[in-house]
């Protein structure tokens, strides 16, 4: 598996790296073949986790973090990928982890993933925007669940968890940290950008 791409986006909410994740992944398709990525959005699994009511996690997720717009705690955001890398990992599939890693701790444990799975060329790309941008993009998309309180506390742990782990990949992981301009209001120029800045594009 060492020749297959490894990709994180990683960002504010609101940063568009959800929309960065989806056109990366199909340019892949497009050049490797319609099966050829094994994609991954963390707030997908937890979301589908609070529809099960029947259990107490699901309904502390959906109290705790959904509706309060607060960070999940490190184990359920691990599981959440850890659970489809276990069941779904490809040693044929290139990967895109959309929304993880949100802390310090994640991001180790992806990097110990990567390394388990003799997985070599990892591409963290952080989708760069300013709050002001993210702000008003978050107010413009009126999602149900992008209240001004829920947006405002995004935000804040965005500021005091995700931070530091860019700092990690900057200074202590071998994984580099790959910085995207995220404010043009252009999705393709910014994939354009993307696939420049990972070798996917000269």
């Amino acid at each position: 598996m060492e020749n297959l791409l490894n990709f994180i986006f990683i960002g504010r909410s609101g940063s568009g790296k959800g929309t960065q994740a989806e056109l990366l992944k199909k340019h892949l398709e497009e050049k490797y073949g319609p099966d050829s990525v094994l994609y991954i959005y963390t707030g997908a699994k937890l979301r589908e986790l609070v529809g099960q009511k029947e259990f107490l996690t699901a309904r502390l997720v959906d109290e705790k973090v959904m509706k309060a717009g607060a960070k999940a705690p490190d184990f359920l955001a691990v599981w959440a990928w850890a659970s489809r890398f276990i069941q779904e990992m490809d040693e044929k599939k290139n990967l895109i982890v959309d929304g993880s890693p949100r802390t310090i701790l994640e991001a180790k444990m992806l990097d110990e993933s990567f390394l388990f799975y003799g997985r070599k060329k990892v591409f963290p790309v952080f989708i760069d925007v300013s709050r002001e941008e993210a702000t008003r993009r978050m107010k413009k998309r009126g999602r149900p669940d992008d209240t001004a309180e829920r947006i405002e506390n995004r935000l804040a742990y965005y500021e005091k968890y995700v931070r530091p782990a860019l700092d990690y990949y900057k200074t202590e992981s071998k994984n580099k940290i790959i910085q995207i301009d995220g404010n043009p209001l252009d999705p393709e120029l910014i994939h354009q950008n993307v696939l420049k800045a990972v070798g996917l594009k000269r």
